[in-house]
């Protein structure tokens, strides 16, 4: 697990700063083409998850004094490729990102106080 200002990460993958300014960084995350499952947990709107097919990478916005970051999801390697983004919310949670076969699951959980 890597900590990254007030964001905890937990990572099959390689993570390369692509841009960092001022407290301002972006997190590169290749996922090869993958299929990427997000496990909603106990979230009551979706049933049990959401599945983006095809996959080339995922883009962390992070800014080091919040717990929320913007999660990018990107069709190529080009940065404008993006085809879906959405905020998340890590106050006292883990990001994880984590290879299971030929897909990735992305997923929180809480920390232990």
């Amino acid at each position: 697990m890597i900590q990254i200002g007030k964001i905890n990460l937990d990572c099959d993958f390689e993570c390369r700063t692509i841009r960092e300014e001022d407290d301002d960084l972006d997190i590169y995350v290749d996922v090869n083409y993958r299929c990427l499952d997000i496990d909603l947990g106990d979230n009551n709107f979706f049933n049990s998850r959401i599945q983006f097919p095809f996959v080339r990478s995922v883009l962390l916005r992070i800014n080091k004094n919040m717990e929320t970051i913007t999660v990018h999801l990107m069709r190529d390697i080009d940065l404008f490729s993006a085809f879906a983004n959405f905020e998340l919310d890590l106050t006292n949670q883990v990001l994880c990102i984590k290879n299971e076969y030929e897909k990735v699951i992305m997923s929180k959980i809480i920390i232990d106080k």
